[in-house]
């Protein structure tokens, strides 16, 4: 035994000392490669922080070069000591770095100009004696100087060691994966500076772009530097997806939401991603239970295919939703405001008792905001508690109420605004609030916000200050404004109209540069451009100018098809079938002009209409209409030849209030006339020229005139025709009309329509059959046709002088994405000889469809009479393109 631990003593001593020599050869090797260099103090050349420059290069330069492995600097002080106060020149810096053993010394200088710093450095080689001039960096201010010598230390280590330079990156093993797409992520550059830490960070910015499973580098040293080599292995491509055991949820639903797709390399994690991806759809669905695993299989050497095996379970509902801690409320009451529901009769045909995890939270923000809105200012509710079991899900939702508080002392601080305080404060919102109410207070600040706009201050602040008292329980709430400086309109800049001329663009904005701020004619210019209906898209941002009282405009707008043709085929009850064909351009040329072609041919009459509209007469809001016509149309007893022609001219007067004057000179033919005709019609057989003046005022508020949902169209007009201006019909016809929009929640709107005529003859002629007001069809009664007073002895159809109608609508969105509504409708009115009886009224109602389609607007509504007479059908389709209003 001592023998052999002897022995292994010996091996032991023979060990360590071959140990140490290899360490002692290996420090030798390390402390060969490093490189020494002496940092000299650099002359500053500044006049306000020469002390503060000094420091930051004599400490930041040398820990900028620490950063790379193979360069050690001598201890500043050793340097110091060295120099002895000597001045540093080439001569001294070479012997004080041969002294202290350096490779190289590094001396130079900093300059300050204004805020530009600039440094020039110099490179002194110890062994050689000689000197490497032109290492040169710079900045703007203080705050550079780290970025400066960063720069620096990276020029003077190229200069310095050429070998440490990166010659060239070369790629192996990538097949499917270009060295182009490599090179983008790669920290690592040509001309740069080799750093191990680099190659590394590349390393893991290769791995993190998934495409590869191995990568290696390499560094070869070559005449011009180094060369490195990164050697990848690829993941496989994915040839298949597979996904099995989906009963409930559709394939394309699943395949929905992965981010994998074949013909691209494999990544797990992204496989991984992927089934938390398909596990939030089941979720959205009740299906709680789901289990989702992924396999990645091969698919011959090379490629692979994934995976997805599911087990559905059982869907499950929310069988309970309880509420721990509410005393002011009732649970329906909490209920009622969630989108979350419990499992009811319907949960089978929609998703009603469905949890959907981002609603859930969506619904406790709710909460919040109602405790808020009534008065309680300290109520918090909690997160939900969610638990499951094999009857279904229980949601429990705890309520920490508080006090509830009253609306104390209103008041209106700060800058002054050319409206009265107490205006301000009369149209506060919170005013009429019993409780605190958050969403009144922001309503409030909107308020004030848009008033100070108004007034040309854009970057006006509004900030709510209150003061809760809970001795009485109540808040007080200040409202304190900060105008600012007054701002005005500087550059608005149009984008994206490609056809649409500049100047139509800008004559619709209630906006001009140099106006004062407004952020009313803003909105009323976002509105007039979307009326125009020549774009998808408008859209407005306003930003800073070059000055603080300045703000610029940029508009972009994305254009859409304005030129129509459509051929189809419709009915309505007053012309039976017919066929509509259409040629028209709302954007003439980019002009804004219309030109339009129409031609109805129906199973009772023709009618061709060619027209032109140009908004903009003479460059000034001169709006005009030109249009010629040719209408045959078949009546019961007779039939009616009409051809003419028409021109208006029309011109804002007022805000929203457009003054009309028209001229309209149509030829009249009544003809075919049969034995069985009306007296009446008989006395008017042959032509009829009626010349005509129509003047009319309207005004318009809405915010669209196809679809409004808000404001109000109201219009005045009358007609005369003869006397000086001659042809054979002279009658003077007045007539009124009006309609206000309201919006509604769910994107609903409410619409009330007015109207009323009075005819009359200024000669002993009879006023012609076919300027006589008669009622029913899709503009009037719908669902009814032909009312109007009759002959007593022919039961032919006469018209009225006096008219009167009323319709109320209901507007719902049918399919939104398509611009498709939805309408309920309710029509009242009559005709009469003389008079207005409200105690003679028709009544119709029913449903219809309103869509802008690609061929225009179309209209398809269904007409029920409501109180049916002998003559009348029980109710009537009514079809039409163009109109909406």
């Amino acid at each position: 035994m001592e023998g052999l631990f002897f022995v292994n003593k010996k091996k032991r001593f023979f060990l360590m000392t071959v140990l140490a020599i290899v360490l002692c050869s290996a420090a030798t090797a390390v402390a060969d490669e490093l490189r020494k260099i002496a940092v000299f103090p650099f002359e500053i050349h500044s006049r306000t922080d020469a002390a503060g420059l000094q420091k930051a290069v004599d400490t930041g330069l040398p820990l900028e070069l620490l950063k790379s492995k193979f360069i050690r600097v001598i201890d500043r002080n050793a340097v110091i000591d060295a120099i002895r106060g000597r001045r540093v020149d080439e001569a001294t810096a070479l012997s004080v770095g041969k002294a202290l053993g350096a490779d190289l010394a590094i001396t130079g200088s900093l300059s300050e100009f204004g805020d530009l710093i600039s440094i020039d450095a110099r490179i002194i080689d110890i062994r050689q004696g000689t000197t490497i001039p032109g290492i040169f960096a710079q900045g703007r201010g203080a705050q550079s100087m780290p970025a400066i010598l960063t720069q620096l230390k990276t020029d003077i280590l190229k200069r310095a060691f050429p070998d440490q330079r990166i010659a060239g990156i070369e790629f192996r093993g990538n097949i499917k994966i270009e060295a182009a797409a490599i090179h983008q992520v790669l920290k690592s550059s040509k001309g740069g500076l080799y750093s191990e830490a680099d190659v590394a960070a590349d390393i893991r910015a290769i791995h993190k772009m998934g495409h590869f499973q191995d990568i290696t580098a390499e560094a070869a040293d070559t005449p011009q530097g180094k060369i490195i080599t990164y050697t990848v292995q690829e993941r496989a491509m994915i040839t298949d997806i597979v996904v099995k055991g989906n009963k409930k949820i559709s394939k394309g639903d699943v395949e929905g939401v992965l981010t994998i797709k074949t013909r691209q390399i494999v990544n797990p994690e992204k496989v991984k991603s992927d089934v938390e991806r398909i596990r939030g759809v089941y979720h959205s669905k009740g299906y709680y239970n789901v289990e989702i695993t992924d396999l990645i299989e091969k698919d011959g050497d090379k490629n692979v295919r994934v995976v997805f095996n599911i087990v559905e379970g059982d869907r499950l509902y929310v069988r309970k939703i309880s509420f721990e801690g509410n005393r002011a409320f009732r649970e329906k009451d909490l209920k009622n405001i969630m989108k979350t529901s419990e499992k009811s009769l319907f949960s089978f045909f929609s998703d009603s008792g469905v949890l959907k995890e981002d609603e859930l939270k969506q619904d406790i923000g709710k909460l919040n905001a109602f405790y808020l809105n009534n008065g309680f200012i300290n109520a918090l509710v909690g997160e939900a508690e969610v638990t499951y079991d094999q009857k279904g899900i229980a949601v429990k939702i705890r309520v920490t109420e508080g006090k509830q508080f009253r609306v104390g002392k209103i008041d209106i601080s700060g800058d002054p605004l050319k409206i009265s305080k107490a205006k301000l404060l009369e149209n506060l919102t919170i005013s009429r609030k019993d409780y605190f109410d958050r969403e009144a207070v922001m309503k409030d600040i909107a308020y004030l916000t848009q008033a100070c706009h108004d007034e040309g201050y854009a970057y006006a602040e509004v900030s709510p200050l209150t003061m809760a008292h809970d001795a009485n329980q109540t808040v007080d709430i200040t409202y304190q404004i900060s105008k600012g400086n007054e701002v005005y309109f500087n550059r608005i800049s149009i984008s994206g109209n490609t056809k649409t001329r500049d100047k139509v663009i800008r004559r619709q904005l209630a906006i001009a540069e140099g106006d004062l701020y407004s952020s009313s004619n803003l909105k009323k210019s976002y509105q007039e451009l979307n009326r125009l209906r020549y774009f998808e898209e408008v859209d407005f941002q306003t930003e800073r100018g070059t000055k603080e009282n300045l703000t610029d405009v940029s508009i972009r707008v994305k254009e859409k098809p304005t030129g129509l043709f459509s051929v189809g085929a419709g009915y309505s009850a007053s012309d039976a079938a017919m066929i509509t064909a259409q040629i028209s351009q709302q954007n003439l040329f980019g002009r804004g002009q219309i030109l339009s072609l129409k031609a109805n041919i129906g199973g009772r009459s023709t009618q061709y209409e060619l027209s032109f509209t140009e908004p903009w007469l003479f460059d000034i809001p001169l709006w005009s209409k030109f249009d010629i016509w040719n209408y045959n149309r078949q009546y019961d007893t007779y039939n009616l030849a009409s051809s003419g022609g028409g021109a208006t001219l029309g011109y804002p007067i007022w805000k929203s209030v457009t003054g009309y004057l028209g001229y309209r000179l149509s030829s009249d033919d009544v003809k075919d006339i049969q034995a069985t005709a009306s007296t009446y019609v008989k006395k008017q057989a042959g032509l009829t020229t009626t010349s005509s003046m129509t003047a009319s005022l309207v005004r318009d508020t809405t915010d669209d005139n196809m679809f409004p949902s808000r404001g109000s169209k109201n219009s005045a007009s009358v007609t005369y025709a003869g006397g000086f201006l001659m042809g054979d019909a002279s009658h003077t016809k007045v007539g009124v009309y009006s309609a206000s929009f309201f919006s509604l929640p769910l994107e609903t709107v409410f619409g009330i329509y007015g109207r009323a005529g009075y005819l009359t003859s200024n000669s002993n002629r009879d006023v012609p059959v076919f300027e006589r007001f008669t009622l029913g069809g899709i503009s009037t009664l719908r669902g009814l046709r032909d009312i109007g007073p009759r002959d007593p002895k022919t039961n032919d159809l006469l018209g009225g002088l006096t008219m009167m109608v009323f319709s109320g609508e209901f507007i719902f969105p049918l399919i939104a994405s398509a611009g498709m509504k939805g309408v309920l409708f309710y029509d009242t009115g009559n005709t009469w000889n003389s008079g207005y009886n409200f105690g003679d009224l028709r009544q119709t109602a029913g449903v219809g469809v309103r869509w802008y389609s690609p061929i225009g607007p179309l209209r398809l509504e269904y007409g029920l009479v409501l109180d049916p007479r002998k003559e009348d059908s029980p109710g009537r389709w009514e079809f039409t393109i163009g109109m909406m209003m």
